[in-house]
Order: structure tokens, then sequence, then C-alpha cells
């Protein structure tokens, strides 16, 4: 029984490159303690080239599961306990929209790569890899992200994946 509880307690590595990131507008998740444990560990980059883009009306930085397009993201490793990770997968609508995958993460020359949960987006739209890709996500004026409470409750994030602009 004291085996299972610690290996229920042990602490894992995330990696985010969104809005989760220190100075982005959804970091407070992370560094809210009721929400479980996250510790910064160091930053990193992805291991393989994964498109980042920004989407849907409310300009959310998605992470697509396309391996080989896109360019070599930068983030931030995280440590975070069980608790953490149930609050994150159900902030990323986990299995509805993202999955959450274990990753090699580079973390440095001459330091090699660490295992990383990420989440990826699995389905998508086409048009999604048409879109700029970005090696580095930061909230700016020209895409501000707007957070999941401000958004209109008609348009759920599934349904805005397909989301396409009309000229006003």
């Amino acid at each position: 029984m004291c085996n299972l509880r610690k290996a229920s307690s042990a602490l894992q590595k995330l990696f985010v490159c969104g809005t989760l990131k220190y100075g982005q507008p959804s970091h407070s998740i992370l560094s809210n303690n009721a929400n479980g444990y996250a510790k910064y560990w160091c930053r990193a980059t992805t291991a393989e080239k994964l498109p980042l883009v920004i989407a849907t009306r409310y300009n959310i930085p998605f992470l697509l599961n396309k391996p080989g397009i896109g360019f070599y993201v930068t983030g931030e490793i995280y440590e975070v306990d069980n608790k953490m990770l149930k609050v994150l997968d159900d902030l990323e609508d986990c299995q509805d929209i993202y999955t959450r995958e274990m990753l090699d993460m580079n973390i440095g020359v001459g330091e090699g790569t660490v295992p990383c949960w990420v989440y990826l987006l699995q389905k998508y739209p086409e048009k999604l890899l048409k879109l700029e890709y970005l090696s580095s996500y930061e909230n700016n004026e020209k895409h501000p992200y707007v957070i999941r409470h401000q958004r209109h409750h008609k348009y759920p994030p599934n349904e805005d994946l397909s989301y396409t602009a009309t000229a006003q």
C-alpha cells in the first residue's frame, strides 16, 4: 500500500508551450496551490519539429500532432503532481480536444532529452496546417488570447475548431 501511495504522488514532468507558460494568460492555473503542485524545472524545446499555431476566434495556441512539420517549439518544463495533471486535463478538455502524450524534450546542448507529458491536438481541420507556424508562443495584440470564462457559450471549443472567419 505504501508503494501505491508513493506512485500516486510522484512528480511528473510536463512541457507547456502556450498560455500556461510563465507570464502568459493561464499561468495562474499552474501557480495556484489549490490545483496541486507545480514547480518550474527548466526551459526546453521539442525534440522533433511540430506545428504550433494560433487558431479559432479565441486565438488559442494549438500544438498539432503532426511530427516533422513546423519548428522545434520552445516552452517550459514543470514538475507536477497527479492533482495538477487532473486539473490541466480538465482545462485542456483531454480526450475531447487534446490528448496528453509523453514526448522527449531537449533540455540543452549536451544535456540530452527528458520525457515529458505534453498536450497535443489530435483531430483538427487540415486548414490549421496552412496557418503560420510558431517556434514560441507569446500572447500579443495581433492575436489576443480570450480566456475561457470570457468566451461565448454558443461556441464550444470542439465546434470552434471548424470555425471559419467571415469578412465583416
